[in-house]
């Protein structure tokens, strides 16, 4: 401390700390201040937080995409070879069916208007 300030204030300054003191100083100047401190770091914090959580969110999102078409894709790729093997099951079916001369040309012609 300056000597200046030390004379201004020397009464002040030799006053006993009491309780209701440093109660007071507690109250009107530091819980407010910390308060303070402690709500910028928080805002400081959450912002930081809300890029990571979008840049994230994003991430996840393009990888389920991705996987959702990969699977859909193999899916569909899966359906059509079914339905190429039961395709090719009903016209050999049809052929044996000719061939043996099993039921009415009727029904013939039916089965092959269904393959």
């Amino acid at each position: 401390m300056n000597e200046e300030f030390r004379q201004k204030h020397q009464s002040e300054l030799e006053k006993p700390i009491t309780m209701g003191v440093l109660l007071e100083y507690t109250d009107e100047f530091l819980i407010p201040k910390f308060s303070e401190l402690m709500d910028n770091k928080l805002e400081s914090v959450n912002g930081e937080w809300d890029k990571k959580f979008a840049s994230q969110t994003h991430e996840l999102k393009s990888y389920i995409d991705d996987k959702l078409a990969d699977h859909t894709s193999e899916m569909f790729r899966r359906l059509d070879e079914k339905y190429q093997k039961e395709k090719q099951f009903r016209e050999r079916v049809v052929a044996l069916f000719k061939k043996n001369n099993i039921g009415s040309p009727e029904d013939i012609a039916y089965l092959e208007g269904l393959v």
